[in-house]
């Protein structure tokens, strides 16, 4: 699966990212790690790679590009998905934000962010091939692979930031699943308000204009200094 031939060859070989023809070193995400954010856990399946994670594909000063292969399967009805995480924060009061791009498959990603009394604020993004998602600060995330072929997303956030997974692990997953009958809501979460947004809007929104995100950080990376300095947005 080819994506890049500059500024260097980027291709995805099986399920290893290929730079300039050399594999990438990689982690992973197993079956048995995410039970405790599935909705159903006993129907997980047996263990195996459920996600794979190649960081520092690219970096560019604080700045680093990763990729994410998701490959297509199900937890009895839910979609596979990542475990789901908050940034550190950046400035006071504001954490790191984070831009996606899809570059094969289809996505799902669902946002939250907290209030004083527990409740929460969601953001439902659904995405396609060369989609931008943004994932403005505060807001926790997941990602979901919700098509039938190999979901393929790269990113690009500060090297500065940390991933917090304790709300995620406490409440077992995200404010909702992604299922074969649609979203399911978490009742282990209380959802004060729930918006979908497409990507483009999501930007706009935001007031960010923005292309391919290897070319934005390789060619033009003083567009993307808010990504460690939140209060520019």
């Amino acid at each position: 699966m080819f994506f890049y031939d500059s500024p260097f060859k980027l291709e995805l070989i099986g399920r290893i990212l290929e730079k300039d023809g050399k594999p990438l070193e990689y982690s992973t995400r197993t079956v048995t790690q995410l039970t405790e954010v599935l909705m159903d856990p006993k129907k997980a399946g047996p263990d195996s790679i459920a996600y794979y994670m190649f960081r520092d594909v690219y970096v560019d000063g604080p700045l680093r590009y990763d990729v994410t292969v998701v490959p297509p399967r199900m937890f009895g009805e839910e979609y596979v998905k990542t475990y789901g995480h908050y940034h550190t924060e950046a400035k006071e009061g504001l954490t790191y934000p984070e831009l996606y791009q899809i570059l094969n498959g289809e996505a799902i990603f669902i946002m939250q962010t907290p209030h004083n009394d527990g409740s929460m604020d969601c953001i439902i993004t659904k995405s396609k091939k060369g989609d931008i998602v943004f994932v403005p600060p505060n807001y926790g995330h997941v990602m979901i692979n919700s098509g039938s072929s190999t979901l393929v997303s790269a990113n690009v956030v500060s090297n500065s930031f940390a991933s917090d997974y304790s709300e995620y692990k406490a409440n077992h997953g995200a404010a909702y699943y992604f299922t074969k009958d649609g979203l399911v809501q978490n009742l282990h979460c209380i959802i004060r308000k729930t918006e979908n947004l497409p990507p483009k809007e999501l930007l706009s929104r935001n007031r960010l204009m923005l292309g391919d995100l290897l070319e934005e950080l390789t060619k033009r990376p003083d567009k993307l200094k808010f990504l460690q300095d939140p209060t520019l947005i």
